[in-house]
């Protein structure tokens, strides 16, 4: 009985850590520290079993539906349990893991040159010590007594292809370790070289590095020909496009060209059936391209209609012709209904309004 009335004392009363050994019945301790869970991160949190708060906040004292207002929440809002902290540590690793078996590890020491971190002062015995007990001598001396470089085939081959005149630019052998292996051999590098299944293992720095310098020295000339032929079809196609536009134009004034004539032939279809030989014909408006020829036209009409009309006067008659001619030169102005411009009726003496 005690202990329970001490449970309760203990719920209903804040007890200090240092006091607690002392807590009598009906007795409340204000502790002088407060502790709150506010702001604390998620991740170091361990959550309850939305089940749980169901079960606590159901209950029929109103103190713990107050402790668990999370229980309100219906079984459609929480379709699922919260993951705990060891879930969620498991899951992190577990990302870590596939997210390090995708990469290639890379070394890095740090080797400090002083003691007091001082950027002109290089202690070279404390160097060596570092180097000594990090164990990078005998990492070196593994690395050169073995195959310190290794790539795969298609890695490989990609990377220095442009350096063998059988794999640029794409090879017609049988698989990519052959193509490699032509590689290797158009540089000398036989005996320095190991294939393995799926890889390639080089014995030597140097002979990556002469790869390297190879490839360096053949990538400006390779950037310059994809310039060159880019260029050369961004021209092309400029060219294409420029061919298409002047056919385009040139079938479009083939057209207006076509279209000018047959409407003149349309208009002066039956000239020669007409009393005035077409003088009356309004000629239609011509392109651009044919205002010369639309002049010169014009003016071979006028010598056929003048033809037309003189064609049928007998020779004698001509000098009186030439009178008339003569004579309208000279009055030209005087009368408006007078002349050239006047409309051509052939019989003018069976025409009332001459008389």
């Amino acid at each position: 009985m005690w202990n329970l009335n001490r449970v309760k004392i203990h719920y209903l009363g804040t007890v200090d850590a240092c006091t607690e050994g002392k807590v009598k019945d009906n007795e409340t301790h204000v502790p002088q520290d407060r502790y709150s869970v506010e702001g604390f991160l998620d991740k170091n949190k361990d959550p309850l079993f939305q089940d749980f708060k169901r079960f606590m906040y159901n209950s029929l004292d109103p103190v713990l539906q107050e402790m668990w207002p999370e229980g309100k929440l219906s079984i459609t809002e929480v379709t699922k349990r919260p993951l705990t902290a060891a879930v969620l540590f498991k899951n992190s690793m577990i990302s870590l893991v596939e997210n390090l078996a995708c990469k290639e590890p890379y070394y890095v020491r740090c080797i400090k040159p002083n003691e007091v971190k001082s950027p002109v002062q290089f202690d070279e015995q404390r160097c060596r010590h570092q180097v000594e007990y990090l164990g990078l001598l005998e990492n070196v001396r593994v690395r050169r007594a073995g195959f310190a470089y290794r790539q795969p085939y298609a890695r490989f081959l990609q990377r220095y292809k442009m350096t063998c005149e059988y794999t640029w630019p794409n090879h017609l052998m049988e698989t990519d370790r052959e193509a490699v292996e032509a590689i290797i051999t158009q540089h000398g590098f036989e005996s320095d070289v190991a294939y393995g299944l799926s890889k390639v293992f080089l014995r030597t720095p140097q002979t990556l590095f002469t790869l390297e310098s190879e490839r360096a020295a053949l990538i400006p000339i390779i950037v310059l020909f994809l310039q060159k032929v880019w260029r050369g079809a961004l021209a092309r196609k400029r060219c294409r496009g420029m061919r298409a536009v002047y056919c385009i134009m040139s079938c479009f004034k083939r057209h207006k060209v076509k279209a000018h004539f047959r409407e003149v032939e349309k208009r002066f279809a039956n000239v020669r059936n007409m009393s005035d030989y077409g003088k009356s014909i309004e000629w239609p408006t011509p392109p651009a391209v044919l205002l010369q020829f639309h002049e010169n036209t014009k003016y071979l009409f006028r010598r056929w209609r003048a033809r037309q009309i003189i064609k049928n006067i007998p020779p004698s008659h001509m000098p009186e012709v030439r009178a008339k001619v003569a004579a309208m030169e000279v009055l030209r102005g005087e009368r408006l209904d007078w002349g050239y411009s006047r409309t051509w009726e052939r019989d003018y003496l069976s025409s009332v309004s001459t008389h």
